[in-house]
């Protein structure tokens, strides 16, 4: 069998369609971001009455809001490929870094009657130092042990935190709302999916990143050659934490109402993996293109009916076929980095059987 069959370097083409598509992606990272500031022009203009703007205020504030939704999957994708895509450890339980970073705003503007500017910065913070608490006894699982522990973890906190009336019980928590602010929510998770793509890329290209690639690869190597291997994976779990954190606590705000249903939601879980592999784990971009995918997909599908059954059929298939023809998710196969040949079907197959 060729080498070419098991080629990681990418083709001249590969690296044209490579450049076509960041181009592509550029272009509608500019129009998402120039959108939100056009259509909350209109309702400065009617004096933020939405009374004079009527259908068409209602349909601007559902896509802003619809882009608000996607950048917080491309952050929380973004993050869960730091300890799920470059360490190689599958977490289930992100979702309680969100969820904390959520209360942890919600209380302290609703509780504590402190500002959302003086609340937020302490939302990722506080994500972090659980993670680094949890995370020295379970990162010392493997595997499905590793995912089923995390799992457990994300569905304790949110049941403990729905139990204790400090937070607000299962009443919940209401922060103060803030009128006539989709636009700043919008930049504000806008802000922190860009930071979670920026902190993936300095990982990558640093003596940190390589580390956690050599865990992925062969942890018990990597401890031979001097990497702290516990150091390391909670370094990246606590990473992820803060900027799912952070994404929370914009959302606690966003939302001025958050309860253990909104916040600890498990599909959140779900939906940040799937992403992050359809997309490519491990990779810069590739949770990024997922998340905007799948996420305009769910958001397109929720009004639900016959189509809609038959299309979250059809996202299960996606993501069976993703996984089996290309286990390195969809941005690494159209940047030409391998070729999908007979002898790449059957190495996938190995790559990917139990």
């Amino acid at each position: 069998m060729s080498e070419a069959a098991f080629s990681t370097q990418p083709s001249r083409t590969g690296r044209r369609i490579r450049r076509a598509i960041l181009i592509a992606f550029l272009l509608v990272v500019v129009v998402v971001l120039v959108l939100p500031l056009t259509l909350t022009q209109q309702a400065a203009d009617a004096n933020l009455d939405p009374t004079t703007l009527g259908i068409d205020f209602a349909i601007n504030k559902s896509i802003v809001r619809t882009e608000t939704t996607i950048a917080m999957f491309v952050a929380l994708a973004a993050a869960w490929n730091l300890i799920g895509g470059l360490t190689g450890y599958a977490a289930f339980g992100n979702v309680a870094f969100f969820g904390l970073g959520a209360y942890t705003v919600g209380f302290l503007t609703d509780k504590q009657h402190l500002s959302f500017a003086l609340a937020l910065p302490l939302a990722p913070l506080v994500a972090a130092a659980f993670a680094g608490l949890i995370g020295v006894p379970l990162l010392r699982l493997r595997g499905h042990y590793f995912a089923i522990a995390t799992l457990g973890t994300g569905v304790a906190v949110g049941e403990v935190i729905k139990n204790l009336d400090v937070f607000g019980g299962a009443t919940g928590l209401f922060p103060p709302i803030l009128r006539h602010a989709d636009a700043l929510f919008f930049y504000l998770m806008a802000a922190n999916a860009g930071l979670a793509v920026v902190v993936t890329w300095l990982v990558m290209r640093s003596r940190f990143g390589y580390g956690l690639i050599a865990i992925r690869e062969n942890e018990e190597a990597a401890s031979v050659l001097g990497v702290n291997t516990t150091a390391y994976k909670v370094g990246a779990f606590a990473l992820a934490a803060a900027l799912t954190g952070l994404a929370g606590g914009i959302f606690a705000q966003w939302s001025s109402f958050i309860d253990q249903e909104s916040v600890f939601p498990i599909q959140y879980n779900v939906q940040m993996i799937l992403m992050a592999i359809i997309g490519g784990a491990g990779t810069l971009f590739g949770p990024v293109a997922g998340a905007i995918v799948l996420e305009w997909l769910i958001l397109s599908l929720a009004g639900g009916g016959a189509s809609a059954v038959y299309a979250q059929m059809g996202l299960g298939v996606l993501l069976a076929v993703t996984v089996i023809f290309v286990p390195r998710g969809v941005v690494d196969f159209f940047g030409g980095s391998s070729k999908l040949s007979l002898g790449y079907f059957r190495r996938s197959l190995r790559e990917t059987s139990v």
